[in-house]
């Protein structure tokens, strides 16, 4: 095995947050990164020899060939660069051999390795995470494992695969890439040139010497853009190719492993404080646990109680109750078609006393579920959990809410890095530390062992709370030094039972609604079919890609626009391109918009009604990086609001019976938080004065009366108001508007001349995320990008907007949060039958009980209109009637 150790250390970086760091104050991300990757792929792939290649900071043969090579490239951070010495001191510890030769790449060092090893029969796998190594893949010797993300994302290849991935062979891959380019090394390419037809060209002419002798082939476009830059890419050429023979690299036999220096590992360990690495380095290298660092007593294995009746039951948990430590839940929890089922509760304290298993049988009891109530309760303990949701919700069937939750590890994890995306313990657990260092919490959640349970589910389930309760006092002393504690305690810990409720309650759905639709849907869809079935001259699959590309390309002779790897695309964006060369092309639009209708609502809401004739759909927290809240099965957040055929859907959720709907959402909340983040006298001037913002916003930037702003102009400036929200610029305001990007460009100018203050808020919003790393909104809630410090033009772009529109979208979510928590406890206050049911987007559901309306309709526009203090008011839009689209008007 050969490691790009620069490569793999720059991905570590970037992947984990730089607030990683140990008591003393050294930024460790970057190095731990790079030793959680060594150790995982030493483990997995058990190689017989591991050689580790580093780049030499003075310039290579490349860079005097040619002098902006690489030139675009900022300089690496500091608290990078102080990193690097640290990852070599990991790799001389661990006995691995290292090569950096002066004048060359580690790419090329890595290219002679693999050659000698493969010629001597040797398999070789190289660890990167540049594409260049892509040209060394051979078999059946040299394979890549490449790094495509983060610090676990990876794939190996071989030819095949290398195939599959660029469209050519490896040993074409330079002179694909010298046609497309490399932005990275600041090489360019052909313009007009991208992957697709780098590949397409490499494999049609066997290479670049055969594309220039075949430049008539090409269209006049191409064919000149290739002519002009044929020197341009025959340097590329020059400049990719990895050096295979640098001689300067020792023999193979040379560059055996060392010994490990136990002592000057057990050091380094306490210096990093890499406890929760210190297992899986001792594991991965098969040294002695002593001998890397690991404390003894750190793996944990639990003590399960099992007590035998009731009495022996509510005794433990009395002494759980008045013990006054605090108590970490999880549950044998199964998620069924329609619900959950829970059979048994654990309840753990620290790992020297017994876990307590409770089986579901004795939750029938009354005694036993009065004490466990006391337990979880406000007044108890306090409880701690890791994604306590479902178990949640389970326990509500049993009339026994959590109230005294304190900590949810997996929320915690999620607000410490939105954007990470996986929140399960196990990967907790190997990323303690990086939380851990910020708080000097010698916790042992590193060692917890949640592995090998024999598939007894009571175990598993007694090391996950076991392993929350190691892991809450680091993460909520990391929220702590992040300054989002009362975020995680006050805003998104209260909420989980909030939308346990409102999964437990579900939505009334007018089933014989849902079917009348769906056979509308169905006969609709066939009237289009038979019109594209006449306008096609014959009978086809509609569904068929293959036949209907035969019908639109070959028979009726429309002008394909984009190929993939099996013919002429007929996707949407296809389709909207050749509107106006046939009829067909409307047709086909109107049956797929009506078919997925069909398919994904009307047949997928009806698969999703419970036997009590309501959808219970499940509702995430940490799924979002924005904050907002999300669903699934189904996803309500998806029901089609645009076209009257989608509004119709709305009509089939209505109220229970004794009860009617009462819906409440936000009136233009983004815009109003833009208003108060720019502090822009206009737009605060125009939400104070109650007139129509987009009414207002259209005078102001097409220079015309308010009384003169018709439909489409107040369209415009509403898509331009929203766009900003979402950091739209010029391109992508042209695209939505279907005007020249030009002038969609005027207008945002005039829209900035208008309200200069958000210019200035976003300018400063962007600054403010490439000086810190991340975004913040005014309640705590912080979102990493990354993307602002990619060498990648376009990625630094996207990061741009996503700087722009976090600060707004996270505040949005955060006061609709806020707002939910609110309504749920004046619900409860006012002591009726009125509830939560659903949310959407800015939107939630109450189910009000008769004569419970006026009382329940001003406690929801309290709730709601004082959750923040903008500097605008927060306008809460209600309405009733028996149905969601009764209600919306």
């Amino acid at each position: 095995m050969v490691i790009d150790g620069n490569s793999l250390t720059y991905r570590a970086f970037f992947a984990l947050p730089t607030d990683m760091a140990t008591g003393s104050g050294q930024v460790t991300n970057a190095v731990y990164g790079f030793t959680s990757m060594l150790v995982n792929l030493v483990r997995e792939h058990r190689p017989a020899h591991v050689v580790v290649a580093f780049d030499r900071p003075e310039p290579t043969f490349r860079h005097d060939r040619v002098p902006h090579y690489k030139g675009n490239r900022d300089e690496a951070p500091d608290i990078l660069r102080q990193q690097l010495g640290l990852v070599r001191q990991v790799v001389e510890v661990l006995g691995l051999p290292t090569v950096e030769i002066s004048g060359f790449e580690a790419d090329d060092v890595l290219a002679t390795l693999a050659e000698r090893a493969a010629a001597a029969g040797d398999d070789v796998l190289i660890v990167t995470g540049d594409r260049d190594s892509y040209q060394l893949v051979r078999d059946p010797h040299i394979r890549v494992l490449y790094n495509r993300r983060g610090v676990s994302d990876y794939v190996v290849y071989d030819e095949a695969g290398i195939a599959e991935r660029t469209g050519v062979r490896p040993d074409r891959y330079v002179q694909y890439a010298a046609l497309r380019g490399d932005p990275s090394d600041n090489l360019p390419g052909v313009p007009g040139v991208g992957e697709k037809t780098a590949a397409k060209l490499i494999v049609a002419y066997d290479g670049i010497d055969g594309i220039y002798e075949h430049l008539d082939d090409q269209t006049p476009k191409l064919r000149a853009n290739l002519a002009e830059h044929e020197s341009v890419v025959r340097t590329n050429v020059e400049m990719m190719a990895l050096v295979r023979d640098v001689e300067a690299v020792p023999a193979l036999d040379e560059l055996q492993p060392r010994a490990i220096d136990a002592d000057a590992l057990r050091q380094l360990v306490e210096f990093l404080e890499f406890g929760s690495l210190a297992p899986r380095i001792a594991e991965a290298f098969e040294l002695d646990a002593a001998a890397a660092g690991v404390q003894d007593g750190e793996v944990l294995e639990p003590e399960l109680l099992v007590p035998d009746g009731q009495a022996a039951v509510v005794a433990a948990l009395e002494e759980l109750v008045t013990g006054g430590v605090q108590v970490a839940i999880d549950g044998v929890v199964e998620h069924r078609r329609f619900g959950i089922d829970l059979d048994a509760v654990v309840l753990a304290t620290t790992p020297a006393a017994p876990v307590l298993i409770i089986d579901v049988a004795m939750l029938q009891l009354d005694a036993v579920r009065s004490s466990l109530a006391r337990c979880l309760g406000v007044d108890g303990p306090g409880v701690l959990a890791h994604g306590a949701k479902p178990l949640v919700r389970a326990l509500l069937d049993l009339d026994i809410e959590v109230r005294g939750l304190r900590a949810d590890t997996r929320l915690a994890a999620y607000l410490l890095d939105p954007s990470e995306g996986r929140y399960e313990l196990e990967e907790l657990l190997e990323r303690s530390t990086s939380w851990r260092a910020a708080t000097g919490t010698d916790a042992p959640a590193g060692q917890l062992d949640l592995d090998g349970t024999a598939g007894d589910p009571s175990l598993d389930a007694a090391r996950r709370a076991l392993a929350a309760a190691a892991l809450a006092p680091v993460l909520l002393e990391a929220l702590e030094a992040q300054g989002m504690a009362e975020l995680h305690r006050d805003v998104e810990v209260p909420l989980v039972l909030v939308l346990a409720r409102m999964e437990r309650v579900g939505v009334a759905v007018d089933v014989a609604e849902l079917e009348a639709l769906g056979a509308s849907l169905v006969a609709e869809c066939d009237r289009h079919r038979d019109a594209i079935w006449e306008l096609a001259g014959g009978q086809f699959n509609v569904n068929s890609t293959p036949q209907l590309r035969e019908v639109l390309f070959d028979r009726l002779g429309l002008t394909p626009q984009k190929k993939t790897k099996t013919g002429y695309s007929t996707d949407a964006a296809t389709l909207e391109k050749l509107r106006g060369q046939h009829p067909i092309v409307d047709e086909l639009l109107a049956y797929r918009e009506v078919e997925k209708l069909r398919s994904t609502y009307a047949e997928g809401l009806l698969a999703e009604v419970a036997p009590d004739g309501r959808i219970h759909a499940t509702f995430h927290q940490t799924v979002a990086r924005t904050g907002r809240l999300s669903s699934d099965a189904p996803n309500l957040h998806n029901i089609p609001v645009r076209t009257e055929q989608g509004r119709r859907f709305r009509r089939a959720f209505v109220a229970g019976a004794g009860f009617e709907l009462l819906v409440a959402d936000y009136d233009q909340i983004e815009l109003r938080c833009i208003a108060h983040l720019a502090e822009d006298p206009g737009l605060i001037a125009a939400f104070e004065s109650g007139v129509d913002i987009h009414t207002e916003t259209a005078a102001r930037v097409f220079g015309v009366a308010p009384g003169d702003v018709g439909p489409e102009l107040r369209a415009r400036a509403k898509m331009v108001s929203y766009g900003l929200a979402y950091g739209m610029e010029a391109y992508g305001l042209a695209q939505r508007l279907g005007i020249p990007t030009g002038e969609a460009s005027e207008i945002l100018d005039a829209y900035f001349a208008a309200f200069p203050a958000v210019r200035s808020y976003m300018e400063r919003a962007v600054a403010e995320a490439r000086e810190r790393g991340y975004t913040e909104t005014l309640f705590g809630r912080r979102r990493r990008i990354p993307e602002l410090s990619s060498s990648n033009h376009r990625l630094r772009q996207a990061g741009e907007r996503q700087a722009m529109n976090a600060g707004i979208q996270g505040l949005a979510a955060d006061i609709f949060k806020v707002a939910l928590v609110r309504l749920d406890a004046e619900l409860e206050a006012a002591a009726g039958r009125s509830r939560l049911i659903l949310q959407v987007h800015d939107e939630v559901i109450v189910e009000v009980g008769a004569g419970e309306w006026d009382e329940v309709e001003a406690r929801v526009r309290a709730a709601m209109a004082e959750a923040f203090d903008l500097r605008v008011p927060l306008a809460v839009h209600l309405a009733r009637g028996e149905n969601w689209a009764e209600a919306k008007g």
